[in-house]
């Protein structure tokens, strides 16, 4: 960029020096030097300040690892990898018959229970029966349908369905395989859809002037020639490299600490998953602030630069 600006400056000087047959001399040659310092120093400063430039943004999304809430042996893997599916539908099952014969075996006892208490109600009524009997039957109604609802939960999970609209992208699970409730080893991954996020990382110095419904530009690698609109959404509060994790680590400045960029959510005019970018990639993004119009005239020059960065794209082919 500064580059760029320096090599525009030596050729207006240039094309001046020609026309008005200005002799060159340490005069003349400071002059202009000092004059592009000045004026330079100043384009940049004031563009970088006031409307800041990331090189550190990308397209973040959410994932959900995908986990049986049961124990047991794969019996089909219907969901294809990378397919577009809804909510609720079937990515694996696992096979049942164990558990299906549990919730019979509940039913069978909640069944006998429930009879024997009509029973001991009855024979109070008639024969004045032992009240304990009754609330002891009572007792084991009442738990055999806390059970059955256990084990109803246990025989529904043998069907994993999808949290959400989405697709899994990497299936770790075959047919014959034993489905193991295991947090660290996932099934599945599998991507929410709607979550993906642009997110880009500016440097402290001119997080001030980087407000929410502040104008931005992306421009994608994989677009080149092409600038999308959008606008600043959210500025994060919190920067990862300040968190504090529940150690027996005191706060300490002696090691290097990063410096951290601050965070901003970006929202582009035309919605993410129509542009047909895949998810995760990189980004550089513009941000015009001085939302009352101090420094609007540095904007055009940001601008400028940001459309030959995506043109500069079409070289990076291989």
């Amino acid at each position: 960029m500064e580059t760029l600006m320096l090599l525009t400056y030596v050729a207006l000087c240039w094309a001046i020096f020609k026309i008005f047959k200005i002799p060159v001399n340490k005069w003349s040659l400071t002059t202009a030097v000092l004059g592009g310092v000045v004026l330079i120093g100043h384009i940049l400063m004031g563009m970088a300040y006031y409307h800041p430039a990331s090189r550190q943004a990308r397209v973040f999304y959410i994932t959900t690892p995908i986990l049986p809430n049961v124990r047991g042996l794969v019996t089909e893997v219907p969901v294809k990898p990378n397919v577009p599916i809804k909510k609720g539908e079937v990515l694996f099952k696992i096979d049942e018959t164990p558990y299906r014969a549990k919730v019979d075996e509940i039913k069978a006892q909640l069944t006998f229970a429930e009879k024997r208490l009509k029973d001991v109600i009855k024979l109070r009524k008639r024969a004045g029966g032992s009240k304990f009997d009754i609330e002891e039957y009572r007792r084991q109604v009442a738990q055999a349908k806390a059970q059955l609802v256990d084990a109803m939960f246990d025989l529904q999970s043998c069907t994993v369905r999808a949290p959400s609209d989405g697709y899994v992208t990497h299936i770790r699970v075959r047919p014959g395989q034993m489905a193991v409730p295991f947090p660290i080893q996932p099934m599945m991954t599998f991507v929410n859809a709607d979550t993906a996020t642009l997110i880009a990382g500016f440097p402290p110095e001119p997080s001030s002037n980087i407000h929410e419904g502040d104008e931005a530009e992306v421009v994608f690698p994989a677009y080149p020639g092409m600038t999308f609109q959008g606008h600043v959404v959210k500025v994060l509060p919190a920067l990862a490299e300040g968190e504090l994790k529940p150690t027996q680590d005191m706060v300490s400045f002696n090691r290097q600490l990063p410096q951290g960029l601050i965070p901003a959510i970006i929202e582009l005019d035309e919605n993410l998953s129509q542009i047909g970018l895949p998810m995760g990639v990189d980004a550089e993004v513009a941000v015009y602030g001085a939302s009352e119009g101090y420094w609007s005239h540095i904007s055009i020059v940001r601008r400028i630069l940001l459309r030959m960065i995506t043109w500069s794209h079409f070289l990076r082919f291989h």
